[in-house]
């Protein structure tokens, strides 16, 4: 390939750390970060390519005008049908996956952010989500630069998708989303709740949780971490949020809303339940 069209990496030093047993995708990115000194890092998985030879240069192309936060790009994502392979493009702004991403090492340090330990799936969705919402200066390229392959063995495909189940993971995760949004942008911290409540409608229908307890105890937790905003008004906005998903432009189009006022008074049993726990036990 020509030098005056891309220009190789100097001096690459590729390094590889095994942890065993593994620790899951979180905590191996995370010590990829601080094995490193670069102003921006991206994440790759093993299964997966980027676009072409050009997408480094096109992801840096932006840091050179300004020190943006946050770079997104597009990725493809490739899908087995029946007929074979076909191809569908990411959203423009997409906030979960932690490919197709540029972030800069200087604003992750200063929001304090880090890959939760405890989360070995929906890991992305804790740092994805937080990294772009925190940031005051998102870049947006919109080109793919990176190929979601498929591979059946994935984490979120595996087993028959049981990745979509492992409900008490979700709302752990939003747990942890949730309270630093608290405490570092607490005007949009309501918002995200209430979105919160509203998706995990759906969500139990089409996924029911593979461990009821493990789900209740988590999502209890975080209602009682949250429930200041667990009013009247809080619930008519969830009630609101979850018709908008049912109709035409929501995410839930054609969805049944039946159901809905006894999920919503399933909400307040748990509170009054922890409640009369923690009296017990005060």
């Amino acid at each position: 390939m020509p030098n005056d069209l891309f220009q190789a990496p100097r001096g690459l030093v590729v390094r590889q750390l095994n942890y065993q047993p593994s620790r899951g995708a979180g905590v191996a990115r995370q010590v990829g970060i601080d094995h490193t000194a670069g102003n921006y890092f991206m994440f790759i998985d093993a299964d997966d390519e980027l676009s072409d030879v050009f997408a480094l240069r096109d992801m840096l192309a932006p840091t050179r005008e300004h020190d943006h936060d946050l770079i997104i790009a597009r990725y493809t994502k490739q899908q087995y049908r029946r007929d074979g392979f076909n191809y569908a493009l990411s959203a423009k702004y997409d906030w979960k996956a932690a490919y197709g991403k540029l972030y800069h090492r200087e604003y992750i340090k200063r929001i304090g952010l880090t890959w939760h330990p405890d989360l070995r799936i929906f890991e992305d969705t804790y740092f994805v989500g937080l990294a772009c919402e925190l940031a005051q200066d998102r870049f947006y390229l919109d080109k793919p630069v990176y190929v979601w392959l498929w591979n059946p063995k994935s984490t979120v495909r595996k087993n028959g998708h049981e990745f979509d189940h492992q409900l008490h993971t979700w709302a752990e995760s939003n747990r942890y989303i949730l309270e630093i949004l608290r405490q570092q942008k607490p005007s949009v911290w309501p918002r995200d709740f209430y979105e919160y409540m509203a998706d995990l409608f759906y969500r139990e229908k089409q996924h029911p949780a593979v461990d009821p307890d493990a789900f209740i105890a988590e999502h209890t937790k975080l209602l009682v971490e949250n429930r200041s905003l667990w009013t009247d008004e809080g619930q008519e906005q969830v009630r609101k949020l979850i018709i908008r998903d049912s109709e035409p432009g929501g995410r839930r189009v054609g969805w049944s809303t039946a159901g809905m006022e006894k999920y919503l008074s399933v909400q307040i049993k748990l509170l009054r339940h922890a409640f009369d726990e923690a009296q017990n036990h005060a």
